[in-house]
């Protein structure tokens, strides 16, 4: 019952505070139904209804067409990465003529879509700073309550955490992925709130998003955390962006953080986590395994030869047998996914859609990079720090993906839409920061 009501109450005044408040709202409801994905949850009987996804995304479309004037002059498709993200769809869309999956493929395709039309949407509703500060806010509020859940939930007999995925994410490695950037952001919002109060919010939920990662017991989610976190911190200490003292009260944090965490991981975790650099490259005596993944990596590229333009959704899954080594122990089945992002967009959307896949993600982290850059010179250090995070949070994101296959994964596509939001906002406000100044200067002259 407690877990219907963390869901309900948020869900329905969400919905309440959107007639008054805008409609990025909804999306913040769509966030937190994404996460908590109570159709696939015990308690969602106790709802008065489930799978509200499809409802929010229309009433949004909704909202954007009655509200046209005020919401259709706000920038999209200028936006390198947004065009990047429509061509990665469109070559994985043609690629259903080679697809031996072809209902899976349609599927994926009409989720697919949805993402981008939901990635549209929230760039054209977040117009405001507060806005992005609500989008973030709404992540971090719903990743601390399937955390929470988590914990309730606890492992299985295998030391993993299964059957509380999301609305896209079944898998717990996939539930992991779509945690890995609240880490980084929840820290950056410790370390830069000063409220004492807020800060212990938000330390409470670092604790139980951390603690949830743990128990689901991911390596690739590990390396993500500490590749995010090292980004943050690394461009944080080469900016000078904190004084002395600031950085002694982080290091005090970080210690305290370490602390927690050993504190947190059990000896299942350790023992996993400590396969990343015991496990034998001997394919022949293991079954899949963390260092048998480069087999199925250099698999997909001999198998992109043959698809040029891909395979379509699954299709590395179902020509794999015909690809990886004869000698190579999978298991019970050869039919394996390839576990990486990179080689799954090669894999199902061909060469062209890896190029362009890539070319997204580097222009969003390339756009963060340039207002985090223009905030700072302009003496504007907290929405810097706020950009950077978002930035650490992707980086931390693409790092964990790199060992699954997270294509699809909505958050990936949040961040994007993140990213051309402080390129909206934040660039137009200080180029209208400029433009008064300048005025202001012709007439004292």
């Amino acid at each position: 019952m407690l877990s219907a009501m963390l869901y309900l109450i948020p869900f329905l005044a969400g919905i309440a505070m959107s007639l008054r408040l805008g409609p990025v709202l909804i999306f913040m409801v769509y966030q937190l139904d994404y996460f908590l994905n109570p159709q696939n949850k015990w308690w969602g009987s106790l709802l008065p209804f489930v799978g509200a996804q499809f409802y929010l995304v229309l009433t949004m479309i909704l909202v954007f067409m009655l509200r046209f004037g005020k919401y259709g002059p706000t920038p999209v498709f200028s936006h390198p990465q947004f065009r990047y993200m429509l061509l990665t769809i469109l070559m994985f869309a043609l690629a259903y003529f080679n697809a031996p999956f072809s209902e899976y493929h349609l599927t994926s395709t009409d989720a697919f879509v949805t993402v981008a039309v939901v990635v549209f949407l929230v760039v054209k509703f977040c117009i405001e700073k507060k806005h992005i500060y609500w989008i973030v806010n709404a992540y971090l509020f719903s990743a601390f309550l399937l955390g929470f859940y988590i914990y309730g939930w606890g492992r299985n007999s295998s030391g993993r955490v299964e059957g509380v995925g999301m609305v896209d994410a079944t898998d717990s490695n996939l539930v992991s992925a779509a945690l890995v950037p609240t880490i980084v952001l929840f820290i950056a919002n410790v370390i830069a709130e000063k409220r004492w109060i807020m800060r212990g919010i938000y330390g409470i939920g670092l604790l139980v998003t951390l603690n949830a990662l743990i128990l689901i017991n991911s390596r690739g989610a590990f390396l993500g955390v500490a590749g995010g976190v090292a980004y943050f911190m690394f461009i944080s200490f080469k900016n000078d962006a904190f004084t002395v003292k600031e950085k002694r009260a982080i290091f005090f944090g970080l210690f305290l953080l370490a602390g927690a965490f050993l504190r947190l991981a059990d000896t299942t975790f350790i023992e996993r986590m400590m396969t990343m650099t015991s496990e034998t490259t001997e394919a022949s005596q293991e079954q899949e395994t963390g260092s048998t993944r480069v087999y199925f990596w250099l698999a997909s590229f001999e198998m992109a030869k043959d698809h040029p333009f891909g395979a379509g959704a699954g299709g590395f899954v179902y020509h794999a047998p015909f690809y990886l080594p004869q000698e190579l122990n999978t298991g019970s089945t050869r039919n394996r996914a390839v576990h990486s992002t990179w080689f799954e967009v090669l894999s199902e959307a061909g060469f062209l859609g890896l190029l362009f896949f890539s070319l997204m993600i580097y222009h969003t982290h390339k756009a963060l990079k340039h207002v985090r850059v223009k905030l700072w010179q302009a003496g504007d250090f907290v929405n810097s720090a706020l950009v950077l995070a978002i930035s650490s949070g992707f980086v931390s994101f693409v790092i964990s993906a790199t060992f699954i296959n997270r294509l699809r994964a909505e958050v990936l596509y949040w961040l994007i839409a993140l990213s051309i939001c402080c390129v909206n906002v934040f660039i137009k406000q200080l180029t209208t920061n400029k433009s008064e100044v300048s005025q202001n200067h012709n007439r004292n002259s």
